[in-house]
C-alpha cells in the first residue's frame, strides 16, 4: 500500500441536532438516519429537520440500518431473526423472517441495489446469502472455511459497485462479487462500520476519517473538525455528519 496522506479540509458547521443515538447512517440525498437509545428509527434532512419516525418493538432490538436506497430502507433485528424494509416515509413495505428459511442466527445484512433484494451472512453455516422478497435464497456462497480457510464473524456489510463488503473486526474486510464469490480481504481490522462511496472505503479511526481508494490503493486520513465525543461519522457529497454523545453535527466542506 502507498504511504498514508493526511488531509485537512475546511469544514463549516451547518447545524447541530440533539440526538440520543446509538447508530448513524446517511443516504445519497444527504438525509440522516438514527437508531435512538429508545429503539426508534428516525430520519432527518440535511438541515437537521426531523422528517419521520419508525417505532416498532415487536421484533426486539434494532441493531443497524442500511440506507443505500432511500426508497427501500433496511432495518435489522438479529435477536428475532427479522429484517424490515421501509419506504422513504418510514412506512413498512415488508417484513422478512429469516428463521422461516432456516437462518437461525445472523449478525449482518444489507441491501442489494442490483435487484432490490437483501444480503445476509448466515452465522450457522458461515455463508453469504441473498434473499428475495418472497424469502427465497437465490444466491449462496461456499462456506468460509473452504473460501478463506477460517470461520468469520461479520458485524457489518454493504453492497456497492458490484461488490459486497463484509467486515469482521478481528480479520479485516472481506470482499465478494455479486455472485457471492470471494474476491479479496482488505487488511483493515477493528472496523465495526464503514462506507463505500465512489470507489473509496471510509471508516472512522483514531480521531480521523480514514479513506482508502479501492483502485489506486491510496490511503488518506481526513482530519475531523472536532474529535470530542465522536461516536460515529458519515460522509455524503459535500456533507460530513459527526455523531457525538448527545447530538449530531452536520458540516459542509
Amino acid at each position: 500500500m502507498l504511504p498514508i496522506v493526511q488531509v485537512i479540509l475546511s469544514f463549516v458547521l451547518l447545524t447541530s441536532v440533539k440526538a440520543d443515538a446509538t447508530f448513524l447512517t446517511t443516504d445519497y440525498l444527504q438525509n440522516g438516519y438514527f437508531i435512538t437509545s429508545g429503539n426508534e428509527f428516525q430520519k432527518i434532512d440535511s438541515s437537521g429537520n426531523l422528517l419521520a419516525t419508525y417505532n416498532q418493538n415487536r421484533f426486539g432490538k434494532l441493531q443497524f440500518a442500511d440506507a443505500t436506497n432511500p426508497l427501500k430502507l433496511i432495518l435489522s433485528y438479529p435477536e428475532y431473526g427479522t429484517v424490515v424494509m421501509l419506504d422513504n416515509t418510514l412506512s413498512e413495505v415488508s417484513v422478512l423472517s429469516l428463521r422461516m428459511i432456516n437462518i437461525q442466527s445472523y449478525s449482518a445484512t444489507c441491501f442489494s441495489s442490483i435487484d432490490n433484494n437483501i444480503w445476509v451472512f448466515d452465522d450457522q453455516d458461515y455463508k453469504l446469502k441473498k434473499i428475495d422478497n418472497n424469502n427465497n435464497i437465490i444466491v449462496e456462497s461456499g462456506d468460509m472455511f473452504s473460501l478463506v480457510g477460517k470461520a468469520i464473524h461479520p458485524v457489518y456489510m454493504q453492497e456497492r459497485d458490484q461488490y459486497v463488503y463484509v467486515s469482521d473486526p478481528s480479520e479485516g474486510i472481506f470482499v465478494f462479487d455479486v455472485y457471492a464469490t470471494y474476491y479479496q480481504t482488505l487488511p483493515f481490522k477493528n472496523i465495526h462500520k464503514f462506507q463505500v462511496r465512489n470507489n473509496q472505503l471510509f471508516f472512522y479511526e483514531t480521531n480521523a476519517l480514514h479513506s482508502f481508494q479501492l483502485k489506486t490503493l491510496e490511503e488518506k486520513h481526513i482530519v475531523l473538525p472536532d474529535s470530542i465525543d465522536v461516536m460515529d461519522v458519515s460522509i455524503e457529497k459535500n456533507r460530513l455528519y459527526v455523531l457525538r454523545k448527545d447530538h449530531l453535527d452536520i458540516y459542509t466542506y
